[in-house]
């Protein structure tokens, strides 16, 4: 018999028959993907023809992919400006025939942070996305069939408005925002009040506490899997902390909470005494399997865990130990762009979310560059995403580059490699993220050390120039870290990890790596910068090359004393 109230139990039945029909409708389209796509597209032209950019575009009398890609070109987020600052002022029918209910920001990891709009059917299709992955799980993790509530690491707080009076914020509080709106039942640990909190700290540390409470906890979400990462940390660190509010039944007064919010939660926490001793006695198993002990019936974790989040997913493995992780929903402020059929990071475009084209690597710099469809695709290759949205984004170059790693029915399978703005390229050498990543790794391993962060600065203070990498390592006793012997293994590996890199430093064009260790905590500090700027503190994210100058001075400010 389940210990859920009925009507949580209730909502969570019922939830299998529309996942259900979600996936089976997607599995359906997918077959049958290019007609889709083509559809799509004339469906977005359709429905957006009357509206100001339709009516400039002459989207009326477009009836073809091909006369829509001769009529426009393709197009960065600065051509969508004007429009977006009409839409922010409160203008309707400008990019889309829909309202736009919200604006969304997007993080700024690779630049300036951007406003995209955010439509009721966009938010629609996130949702039906998120069926479709939870309908996934069920199919691939037997223990997620039961019902059981989840603990989910979102904050839905939304204050600020555009000129225009359009609420502003990110993807994940504008969906939590519109599903309150909806009046959508409880179906996760925390209430209502911990979603609204300004300190992220203090919202992290209180979706842990009602977590805490549920022994029969079935799955844990966050955006991206570094939240996860903070969560597992979090426990560690504060777990007597948790204990002792567990068993009391008390909500800190140092929490920073208003008035109404602290009532609120003081009104439902309970006591549970024999559940904090049953957690103080999980707590003293060390980090492996700390979650699993933790919670036992832990069916899942879902996130965002692809190339760019690697670094924390390896971090996260011990605490998650016998516990699957799930990839998500592949979903950007633009669109919801694709659904993990599996447990690998890799995903099949979404089906009727959005018209998309293909730009090939080796032509990202090309103006034009060559576009493809998605059934033009071949495996191995990489390529730049390009959207048609409904929200009215035509031709957007997205900055995503994914790789297709085989076919799911009629559609590429996609693996998300990096963004674009990440590409390091002092000399025509065009350094990914991956090669970057694996390159650091490799000298890590062969000195015994772990990474807890990193990021590379193109540093153009020396002559030539060259990639300076800033590390943030975890404690470990009794390893020193010797930065003038480990730039040279770590220039070899660059070397190996891109043949081009190679060839542009035997010509003495780019000067040999560096490797700078950094103080603990530089990059919760870098973090902190990017949410003051406006990204989300559940959303935020490391970039992986730093050209900001303040971010740049942040690094250079945290090195180590003892660099050598």
């Amino acid at each position: 018999m389940s210990s859920l109230p009925w009507s949580t139990w209730l909502a969570l039945r019922l939830m299998r028959f529309p996942m259900h029909r979600a996936r089976q409708r997607f599995e359906a389209q997918v077959r049958d993907a290019a007609r889709v796509n083509a559809d799509t597209l004339r469906a977005i032209l359709q429905h957006n023809r009357q509206t100001a950019f339709g009516r400039a575009h002459g989207f009326a009398s477009l009836r073809t992919v091909a006369d829509y890609q001769r009529a426009l070109p393709v197009r960065e987020y600065a051509d969508f400006r004007p429009e977006v600052e009409r839409i922010a002022r409160g203008e309707r029918n400008v990019l889309c025939a829909d309202e736009v209910e919200y604006l969304g920001l997007t993080s700024g990891t690779t630049g300036q942070a951007k406003r995209h709009p955010v439509t009721g059917r966009q938010l629609r299709l996130m949702q039906r996305a998120t069926m479709i992955g939870f309908a996934v799980v069920r199919e691939f993790v037997p223990a997620a069939r039961s019902p059981a509530q989840g603990m989910l690491l979102m904050n839905a707080q939304l204050r600020e408005r555009s000129e225009g009076g359009v609420l502003t914020g990110n993807l994940s509080s504008i969906s939590l925002h519109a599903s309150a709106r909806r009046g959508m039942p409880r179906i996760v640990t925390s209430p209502q009040a911990v979603f609204q909190l300004r300190k992220h700290a203090d919202a992290l540390y209180l979706h842990l506490l009602f977590g805490l409470r549920e022994r029969g906890l079935g799955f844990v979400q966050a955006p991206f899997v570094s939240g996860l990462l903070d969560l597992m940390h979090l426990l560690e660190r504060r777990g007597p902390e948790l204990v002792e509010d567990l068993g009391r039944g008390v909500i800190r007064a140092e929490l920073e909470l208003e008035p109404d919010q602290r009532r609120d939660l003081e009104a439902v926490w309970r006591p549970a005494p024999a559940r904090a001793r049953e957690l103080a006695q999980a707590l003293e198993g060390g980090a492996r399997g700390l979650a699993r002990r933790v919670w036992p019936e832990l069916a899942f974790a879902t996130s965002i865990i692809g190339a760019s989040f690697s670094l924390y997913t390896q971090q996260l493995a011990p605490f998650l130990e016998g516990v699957p992780l799930y990839p998500s929903t592949y979903i950007s402020t633009e669109a919801t762009l694709g659904v993990a059929p599996g447990l690998a990071p890799h995903y099949v475009p979404m089906p009727g979310a959005a018209f998309l084209e293909f730009i090939p690597e080796a032509h990202l710099d090309a103006n034009p560059p060559p576009v493809l469809l998605p059934e033009q695709l071949v495996e191995g290759e990489a390529y730049e995403l390009v959207l048609t949205t409904w929200a009215g984004m035509y031709r957007y170059r997205l900055g995503d580059v994914v790789r297709v790693v085989g076919r799911h029915g009629g559609a590429p399978l996609l693996e998300v490699l990096y963004r674009r703005g990440t590409l390091l390229n002092l000399m025509g050498e065009k350094t990914s993220e991956q090669a970057t990543h694996h390159a650091l790794r490799e000298v890590m391993d062969a000195q015994g050390l772990h990474l807890s962060d990193y990021t590379v600065v193109e540093d153009t203070q020396t002559l030539p120039g060259r990639y300076a990498f800033f590390v943030e390592l975890q404690p470990r006793d009794g390893v020193r870290v010797e930065p003038r012997e480990l730039g040279p293994s770590l220039d070899a590996s660059l070397r190996r990890a891109n043949p081009v890199y190679a060839l542009i430093r035997g010509s003495e064009r780019l000067g040999s790596a560096a490797l700078h260790p950094v103080t603990p905590g530089t990059f919760q500090a870098l973090r902190e910068v990017l949410v003051r700027r406006g990204a989300s503190p559940t959303q935020v994210k490391v970039p992986r090359a730093v050209r900001d100058p303040e971010l740049v001075a942040l690094l250079r400010g945290h090195r180590s004393s003892h660099e050598g």
